[in-house]
């Protein structure tokens, strides 16, 4: 874990490795993919972004129809919670209460605060190693956690790029940025990078300074960076 300027984790491996050769062996074809131009030069597939070509997918190849299964079974939110409570991070989203504990939580709730309830989604992420990037953002602001596991294999050269940069903003009135205002790559510094890596699972907590992104990358046109980003959010 590094804890500043945000909590960030780093686990590797994520998976085993038999069962990351299986997924990254069944990733979905480049078609099924929504171009986001707004968040930079990337592909996007999940049940916001071509959600019936997504749905589909995610329920044909064994190995994406398990992995989906296991991250939206109850066990899954508990689990990585307790995985940051472990490292000193404790968010207060616990979601194993009584239910004297539950009750309160929905008067809470009702009257305007109170804990949240969770839920957990994932996407499938391709940036070209030709120019692919994602501008400067600190995510949205019903997101608490995101983990992205890089779905690269041996051939990625590291001089191409595709890390993930930790940022400050330049101009300290950006710094407070709960409402994730996009920035530019001019309006901020990089404090340290975390290179892209097979079978890596990079864990980031929301807050209002948790500025990153993508960097252009300096690759060949016919490669990618492949990422699966799970993300825990308040449920609406």
């Amino acid at each position: 874990m590094d804890y500043e300027p945000f909590p960030v984790g780093v686990a590797r491996p994520a998976l085993s490795d038999s069962r990351y050769g299986d997924l990254l062996a069944a990733w979905p074809p480049t078609e099924l993919f929504r171009y986001m131009p707004d968040l930079g030069h990337k592909w996007s597939l999940s049940k916001h972004n071509h959600a019936d070509q997504y749905k589909e997918y995610v329920a044909s190849p064994p190995a994406w129809q398990q992995f989906h299964d296991e991250v939206r079974a109850p066990s899954f939110i508990p689990g990585v919670l307790a995985s940051l409570r472990s490292v000193g991070i404790d968010l207060g989203l616990e979601r194993d209460r009584s239910p004297q504990q539950l009750l309160r939580d929905a008067k809470r709730w009702a009257s305007g605060y109170g804990v949240p309830r969770l839920t957990a989604r994932f996407e499938f992420s391709m940036l070209p190693a030709a120019g692919g990037h994602i501008k400067p953002h600190t995510d949205d602001p019903k997101k608490f956690i995101t983990l992205v596991v890089s779905m690269s294999d041996d051939d990625w050269d590291a001089a191409w790029g595709g890390g993930t940069d930790i940022l400050r903003p330049i101009d300290p009135r950006n710094s407070y940025n709960q409402l994730n205002r996009q920035l530019e790559f001019d309006d901020v510094e990089v404090i340290r990078s975390y290179s892209l890596q097979p079978n890596q699972c990079l864990v980031f907590v929301k807050t209002f300074n948790s500025l990153h992104a993508v960097s252009p990358m300096r690759g060949p046109e016919d490669a990618m960076r492949r990422t699966l980003t799970i993300n825990i959010e308040q449920r609406t």
